[in-house]
């Protein structure tokens, strides 16, 4: 078995022994197609033994596999969206639901040679729809990362023609790339991605304080405030994912806001 797909398994092994509280041979078996419930205990006795404070011996009477207290995640990071990136579509799993966003227009072909541009350095040149013109328009870019924003798919890159760092979404990319040479710019030179910053959140004081004590419990804050990290060059989609990029009239809407400190020093990276 490779490396890669034993990693895929302990990860799914973590997943239900931290959300559901119990493994099977059997549920191991249905999700990975695996034939032989042999092949499968085997699994399981070997991640107790590499991880022997997480996993307790077979419990006859429970008939499963059940983790200890003193568990602690090594494949995972312990997020309930990597039991939702598991189980939110299954069939089986009727008290998950997930909200889909619509598909967008992702070219398979495309984003991989994008990708690969990435990992070599590399300059390339593609077309891509521009809002301002309405028209495909050649750009030729040196792209280091993608992003989702939770809604869709963009890659930060150096922009030739706009001599600057800007976000090209993945669904406007048409044609095949043109590979262009060694990029000259690359993350290390991009400074609104390399910096860092503190956003500090904090219910809506116009909330009840019973209201605003639900907030805070929600957000898991410290004396009313959390403090959350962002890129400087990711904070425009962090605050429209958190609904701050507008403010609602009714607290209820709102629920948490900006210190408004905090608020003033993001001016230069929001879209106001």
């Amino acid at each position: 078995m490779q490396a890669t797909e034993v990693h895929r398994r302990y990860q799914y092994i973590e997943v239900v022994l931290q959300w559901e509280g119990e493994l099977t041979c059997n549920k191991l078996q249905e999700y990975f197609s695996i034939a032989s419930r042999t092949t499968a205990q085997n699994l399981i006795n070997k991640y107790r033994t590499d991880y022997p404070n997480n996993l307790l011996p077979y419990d006859p009477k429970a008939k499963s596999h059940q983790p200890s207290k003193h568990f602690q995640p090594c494949y995972t990071q312990g997020t309930l969206e990597e039991y939702l990136s598991f189980f939110g579509e299954s069939p089986g799993h009727h008290y998950l639901d997930l909200i889909l966003a619509p598909i967008r227009n992702i070219n398979t072909e495309l984003v991989r040679q994008v990708i690969q541009a990435c990992r070599q350095q590399k300059r390339i040149d593609i077309e891509y729809y521009s809002l301002s013109s309405g028209d495909f328009e050649g750009r030729i870019i040196s792209p280091h990362t993608l992003v989702n924003d939770g809604i869709r798919w963009h890659v930060r890159a150096f922009c030739e023609k706009n001599q600057a760092y800007r976000d090209f979404v993945l669904s406007r990319f048409m044609g095949t790339p043109e590979e262009e040479g060694k990029a000259q710019f690359t993350a290390e030179h991009d400074q609104d991605w390399n910096t860092l910053l503190t956003i500090t959140l904090q219910p809506d004081p116009r909330l009840s304080k019973e209201s605003q004590r639900a907030i805070e419990l929600d957000y898991l804050m410290e004396n009313g405030k959390k403090d959350i990290h962002c890129r400087a060059a990711l904070v425009k989609y962090l605050l429209q994912k958190l609904r701050l990029d507008n403010y609602h009239h009714k607290p209820e809407g709102q629920q948490i806001i900006i210190d408004s400190a905090c608020w003033e020093s993001l001016k230069p990276y929001r879209m106001d």
